[in-house]
């Protein structure tokens, strides 16, 4: 870690920290003002303060780096550093307090991932990366599972109102018909979290926004996990499909899954890492 990077290690884990707890106060609290942001979607006072606040604390700090929120807006950038805030990931889940949420943020040096926080204020476990490409829970390094065998495996999945739900049923009917079980957990970030720590063997949805993919899935390469290229599908500008999976299983899965799937280059975790080692 070199003089750029090290001071916003700290401020990155500091702010995941801050909006965890912030999120439980609203997570506890006895009404919780709702919004529709349209079919599926909903947002919360809480993912507005907690935002702002996570802003706040970006800009005071580092005025000269971006930074690009769900519910804000902002443009990362090329050059420099940008940081990408889904305040809290799983909405729907928070506001019917179903306890499957996270707070996702990732910190990018010239567009390219450095370093990812993923914070589960429900069970208090961060899941992070840094320059150095270690993943850890907490300060436990974590490793992607190892199972081979595609029928004792859990696939995580993800749905998106961008696409229709035909893509879906044949997505869930193609994993089932292998013998694979699946869950559908409502919090995309933290899936490829727990992809990283082996809980999941895999994760998919057809597309995710970078706010809500870019680090869960620097976590997980950084885990070992095999990924489809994000960032080289146009992921940081229009978002794109997620795909995160064990070694052992990702090329049978991934021929499962019909388009946007397929013809997007898989890469092993060197290829994502890259960018975050030269940076240390």
């Amino acid at each position: 870690m070199n003089e750029m990077t090290q001071p916003r290690m700290l401020l990155g884990r500091n702010v995941v920290e801050r909006a965890s707890a912030m999120a439980l106060d609203y997570y506890s609290a006895a009404r919780l003002a709702v919004e529709d942001k349209g079919p599926g979607d909903v947002v919360t006072e809480a993912d507005f303060a907690i935002e702002r606040a996570a802003r706040e604390a970006v800009v005071t700090a580092f005025p000269e780096d971006r930074f690009v929120g769900e519910e804000f807006g902002g443009d990362a950038t090329d050059e420099g550093f940008s940081w990408l805030i889904d305040p809290i990931d799983g909405t729907v889940n928070f506001a019917r307090r179903i306890g499957y949420f996270c707070v996702s943020l990732a910190l990018l040096q010239d567009g390219r991932p450095i370093a990812a926080w993923i914070y589960d204020p429900a069970s208090k476990e961060l899941f992070w990366a840094g320059p150095d490409g270690c993943a850890l829970l907490g300060e436990e390094p974590l490793r992607c599972a190892t199972e081979a065998n595609f029928a004792s495996t859990i696939i995580g999945l993800g749905f998106s109102t961008r696409h229709d739900k035909a893509l879906h049923a044949t997505v869930t009917a193609n994993i089932i018909a292998a013998g694979a079980d699946y869950r559908r957990l409502g919090a995309g970030a933290l899936c490829l979290a727990h992809v990283a720590a082996g809980r999941l063997d895999a994760y998919v949805e057809p597309h995710m926004n970078p706010w809500d993919a870019v680090g869960g899935l620097y976590i997980a390469a950084c885990a070992g996990a095999v990924t489809l290229d994000y960032l080289a599908a146009g992921g940081l500008r229009n978002g794109a499909p997620v795909f995160a999976a064990s070694p052992s299983i990702a090329t049978q899965l991934l021929g499962l899954l019909p388009e946007p799937f397929s013809g997007t280059p898989l890469h092993r975790e060197n290829d994502l890492r890259s960018a975050g080692e030269a940076a240390t």
